[in-house]
């Protein structure tokens, strides 16, 4: 999906069902919402803060394994009634599995179409229970209280969620591990979809920048000068592309150097990255780019903005004789200690 607005998502249907596995309660519901403007708010702030994360999985279907997507497939959105019994399947499969597991929270699940220009998307919302207490008034002369569940708030990011597109079956997913019979699983995608997951892409981008910090800090040793222009190189191979291809970035930073290209392949080759081609959509994700920090065997910190360090002659790195480094800094007009 592309970069999408918050004010392009409209709310097209939706429906809640109550999965109460930690009392074994079920109840589906057979109408749908009244979609009236706060809970058009509310549905749309939570869809879009998926869509507008760098935390959410790419994923794609096992189709000849999952009955999630041949139900999908066979959906006619428009038809009330039966949107309303595909959400009931659906409840009552993720119901299942959540009961074979102490440890999966309790929810309202919802299940929404919305629209984005053309294409419709499905939303499966998991609405994790937070516990709350209320004061209940008994009679004139008693007061309790008592604990209720409550779901996220407006602000907050769901940590189980599911965003379907109905044409082209791709998905969006955000989930967490939970324990069923002794394993840890991602209970989603390996049980409900039964999908194929991706790597996010803020962990992709991690996962990206700490190799070639590694791999920088391996080779070049004390050399100063050459770990500040790999991740020089990282920053304006991405202002320029506005998205990381590993191979040319390999390439880029590392092609003249057969050692550290071979290490840097093998790595990505580990994480089943070495061709990825992946964007992502919020600044605060490449934020480290945006600076270069320096820590000394001696634990002095130096940061310098990436704009000063590409621009400007302001830093200078000697490489001494006996093989040590001396930074200078130059053109200082003032310093504020913190």
């Amino acid at each position: 999906m592309q970069r999408v607005e918050r004010d392009e998502i409209i709310i097209r249907k939706a429906i809640v069902h109550i999965l109460d596995c930690d009392s074994g309660f079920m109840k589906t519901s057979n109408a749908l919402l009244d979609l009236g403007p706060d809970l058009n708010e509310f549905l749309r702030g939570h869809i879009f803060r998926l869509i507008d994360s760098d935390d959410t999985k790419q994923c794609k279907f096992s189709e000849d394994l999952s009955p999630v997507c041949s139900m999908l497939e066979e959906l006619n959105e428009k038809e009330e009634e039966q949107f309303i019994e595909v959400s009931k399947v659906l409840a009552e499969n993720l119901f299942d599995i959540m009961c074979e597991s102490v440890e999966i929270p309790p929810a309202d699940f919802i299940v929404a179409s919305f629209q984005v220009e053309s294409q419709v998307h499905l939303a499966l919302l998991k609405m994790n229970y937070k516990d709350s207490y209320i004061h209940l008034q008994v009679d004139e002369a008693q007061n309790d209280i008592v604990k209720q569940h409550i779901m996220p708030s407006t602000g907050a990011r769901l940590t189980e969620a599911v965003i379907i597109n109905l044409e082209t079956m791709d998905i969006r997913l955000a989930e967490r591990r939970y324990e069923i019979k002794e394993e840890k699983i991602n209970y989603l995608s390996e049980r409900f979809l039964m999908c194929h997951t991706d790597l996010a892409p803020k962990r992709k981008f991690n996962i990206l920048t700490r190799v070639i910090n590694d791999i920088s800090n391996k080779y070049d040793s004390a050399d100063v000068k050459k770990k500040l222009e790999t991740k020089s190189r990282l920053q304006k191979e991405f202002e320029e592309n506005q998205k990381f291809n590993v191979s040319e970035i390999g390439d880029k930073i590392f092609g003249d150097d057969t050692q550290k290209r071979e290490a840097f392949d093998e790595k990505m080759e580990r994480y089943d990255m070495q061709y990825d081609n992946f964007s992502v959509v919020k600044e605060s994700t490449v934020k480290k780019l945006e600076k270069q920090v320096i820590v000394t065997d001696t634990g002095i910190e130096i940061t310098i903005p990436m704009e000063e360090y590409n621009t400007k002659d302001n830093v200078v790195i000697t490489r001494e004789p006996d093989g040590t480094a001396t930074i200078t800094i130059k053109n200082i007009e003032g310093v504020v200690v913190k």
